[in-house]
């Protein structure tokens, strides 16, 4: 009982036996989110939508060098801001294949905005003192499809660029391939609404 109450609740035979199996696995679904994040870390800094991308696998991150020095790899979770709260809402919302939630470290591709989530109780001025702006977007990749995943973001940004009247250059050949991807989304949705 000692131990249960210093340390906290002691792991079922079960429990241990799940995180066992789970820990076989662990290096190809890191090396899977590693690899999806940075995809949709490129895709974001290079949107006309977003103002900074924070991902230690990227180049223009200010902890570039020493990240690579220390580290296999930059890791699934990354974040951007949009420069406005609404724009941010707009992706996180509309968004359908990440799940909004503040947790982290799932194969399920997840979205959330600290602020008014997992950061909500530490005051607005404290939290901008520390680099954390209102309109933060927080991803943890998982393991989905990451084409799935950029088309998915994609139609969240232009979602949101409309609602906000933000005018978006949607003339280039990867605007068509994003848009092809969405009527893709679209199609598999309907056809998963039709086996209800």
């Amino acid at each position: 009982y000692f131990y249960q109450n210093a340390e906290g609740s002691g792991a079922s035979p079960f429990d241990c036996w799940l995180a066992i199996r789970g820990l076989k696995t662990m290096s190809l679904r890191m090396a899977k989110q590693t690899e999806n994040a940075m995809k949709l870390a490129e895709f974001l800094n290079a949107h006309p939508l977003v103002k900074k991308v924070n991902y230690a696998g990227l180049p223009s991150h200010p902890g570039y060098d020493v990240h690579k020095q220390q580290a296999s790899g930059p890791g699934s979770l990354l974040s951007f801001t949009t420069g406005n709260v609404e724009v941010s809402r707009c992706i996180a919302e509309e968004t359908k294949l990440f799940k909004i939630t503040v947790s982290f470290g799932s194969v399920s591709s997840l979205i959330s905005l600290p602020c008014y989530m997992s950061h909500a109780s530490i005051p607005e001025e404290v939290r901008a003192a520390r680099g954390l702006p209102n309109d933060l977007v927080r991803i943890s990749a998982g393991i989905e499809d990451v084409e799935d995943l950029i088309a998915d973001l994609a139609y969240a940004l232009d979602l949101a660029a409309q609602r906000a009247g933000i005018a978006i250059d949607t003339s280039s050949s990867k605007a068509a391939e994003k848009a092809e991807l969405l009527a893709k989304i679209k199609e598999l949705e309907a056809q998963i609404h039709s086996l209800d």
